[in-house]
């Protein structure tokens, strides 16, 4: 019993001193209402004693569990914590120590609810096998989706359109096509043009391909023998969101691209879960194709992750190459042959190599404003591209377009002329400036890794208009005033809790934590799974060009996936009784 209470007392100081420094982490302390402070030291105590019982548990696991678990948490909740940083200006006059106390307290405070978590899900009873279930449900399952779609498709009539978008209508018009966006989307649109000419045929297809995706989601889910009360409530709330509603009626590469690569992830799930098997079926390999044709050629960075993936699924499932190789090398013989000969018969102009280097031209504008390290011969050289005054004039921390789109200034040529010269000199200017390279890299590649938007950052969320002024004559319609103006307000992010919803970060955590969950219950095969995410977005991270949200749109649908896949077990015995 005295044992008891010393462990008691000892959690309620452990929740007193992380409720007062993870609080401090976000606003100064002096701020805090000590109802909440008081709440805070409430739910962490209470934490503490939920997973007391769990620490036992995990001694009886495998040991590769506890080893991972001794990895992944500690690094989780680093990384998690270091994404919600936000302006600390009031620590500036703290002692140093009481600075690592607050950033300590914190990342415990986040291990602990992780570890609750963890716990939480583990602890729910989850099915095995399958069952034969019904294509309808495909079409059921899609219907929340659709109407939250067609919702916004009426409030923002006929779509949501862009400078980029514009540019890909008058390609679909004028047949001059450039591979800046892809062709592949070009050739759709001039397809879908020939039934109704106008943006909202494309539209349409967006939100019923999004919709049936998601119907195809549920559908593999309830096959699985899911709880239906647990799909439909992520179903519904997966249309409630508003990010994903607003996204399927703007006319962009990266919709179909996301809705694709959402799609993709699935099929890994089925080769996962029926250790590839389902790679038998016909229809299988019909859906697979289908996908893979729309990831490789929707948006450049499709490719890679295809290839690289299915090396991953060949080496972890060889014994099922005959089935999986010939799918694999067909859309591969299908991207070069159409990238190809078919593109240069049809006279593409290619993409602007530029596009790839944003990293680079960021680093080295912050190297220049800050007037890091450079010899006089680096200096002569990045003054040839663009003078380096003007250097200092159009860097944004966060966006490259700025110096990308000084057309007349920005001699792009030099670059193009001697390659090797070019990432000769920005090696050497990286390795004699290190912090100012890291300081411009994190900056620029924020939106993937930071759940918290910093303060004086801007991110480009979404639009409801066609680019007013455009050539074409293309204007927005509307059609039931009321329906519109209230789509307004619920797409306005008026708070920081709102805000969470539109930072790919968030989705990020969130889905790496699920699938580490899938782990537990299964074995380390599972991460496959995530490796189509991963790949396009270290692919976005090395060359974002700006603070989209577009560019990882993927992830705001994938996470609920991989919260369904966390609830199923993959085969009789777990992953914590058989390694």
């Amino acid at each position: 019993m005295k044992k008891t209470y010393l462990t008691g007392a000892a959690y309620f100081v452990a929740a007193l001193f992380l409720a007062f420094t993870a609080i401090f982490y976000f606003q100064p302390i002096r701020d805090a209402h000590p109802v909440l402070i008081g709440a805070v030291v409430l739910v962490l105590f209470g934490l503490f004693l939920y997973i007391h019982p769990f620490l036992w548990a995990i001694r009886e696991w495998p040991k590769g569990k506890k080893v991972s678990l001794a990895i992944f948490l500690p690094l989780f909740s680093v990384l998690a914590g270091l994404s919600l940083l936000g302006n600390q200006y009031y620590l500036d006059d703290n002692h140093w120590l009481l600075k690592i106390a607050v950033y300590i307290g914190l990342f415990i405070s986040v291990a602990v609810i992780v570890m609750a978590f963890i716990k939480l899900m583990l602890h729910i009873k989850v099915p095995q096998g399958e069952q034969q279930i019904s294509p309808f449900y495909v079409i059921l399952y899609m219907l929340p989706m659709l109407t939250s779609s067609l919702l916004m498709f009426f409030a923002f009539y006929p779509a949501a359109m862009t400078p980029d978008s514009l540019s890909q209508w008058e390609e679909s018009g004028t047949k001059g096509f450039s591979n800046w966006h892809p062709v592949m989307f070009t050739w759709l649109i001039m397809f879908l043009r020939q039934i109704w000419d106008n943006p909202g045929v494309i539209v349409l297809m967006q939100s019923v391909a999004l919709a049936l995706t998601v119907g195809y989601m549920g559908y593999i889910m309830k096959r699985f023998k899911v709880n239906s009360w647990i799909i439909w409530v992520v179903l519904i709330v997966m249309a409630l969101i508003p990010v994903n509603a607003i996204m399927s009626i703007t006319i962009w590469k990266d919709i179909l691209y996301s809705t694709s690569l959402f799609f993709f992830s699935m099929l890994i799930f089925l080769i996962v879960k029926t250790k590839g098997m389902e790679a038998k079926k016909v229809s299988f390999i019909l859906i697979f194709l289908l996908v893979s044709f729309v990831l490789v050629f929707f948006r450049h960075n499709g490719f890679p992750v295809f290839l690289i993936t299915m090396i991953a699924v060949l080496v972890m499932y060889r014994n099922m190459w005959r089935q999986l190789l010939p799918m694999a090398l067909g859309i591969i013989i299908l991207h070069q042959i159409i990238t190809g000969p078919v593109y240069t018969a049809l006279d593409v102009t290619p993409s602007d190599p530029q596009e790839a280097l944003s990293i680079p031209t960021q680093q080295i504008a912050n190297i220049v404003v800050n007037d890091g390290d450079m010899t006089s011969e680096q200096r002569d050289y990045i003054d040839s591209i663009l003078p380096l005054e003007l250097w200092r004039e159009k860097y944004n921390p966060v966006n490259v377009d700025p110096i990308k789109f000084s057309w007349e200034e920005y001699d792009r040529n030099v670059i193009y002329d001697d390659y090797t010269g070019y990432f000769k000199h920005w090696a050497g200017l990286v390795v004699q400036n290190p912090s100012l390279a890291v300081e411009a890299f994190l900056n620029q590649t924020s939106l993937v890794w930071q759940m918290r938007l910093p303060d004086d950052a801007v991110m480009s969320r979404y639009v409801t208009n066609i680019y007013h002024g455009n050539q074409f004559g293309l204007v927005n319609k509307v059609i039931y005033e009321d329906l519109t103006l209230y789509m307004r307000q619920y797409l306005e992010v008026d708070t920081e809790a709102e805000e969470y919803l539109w930072r790919p970060a968030v989705y990020l955590f969130l889905m790496t934590l699920f699938i580490y969950i899938t782990y537990l219950r299964n074995n380390w095969r599972v991460w496959l799974i995530l490796l189509p995410i991963s790949l396009n977005t270290a692919a976005v991270m090395a060359t974002m060009p700006a603070q989209d949200f577009r560019y990882l749109f993927n992830t705001s649908l994938f996470v609920y996936t991989a919260f369904l896949i966390s609830l199923i077990n993959f085969w009789p015995k777990g992953g914590l009784d058989n390694e």
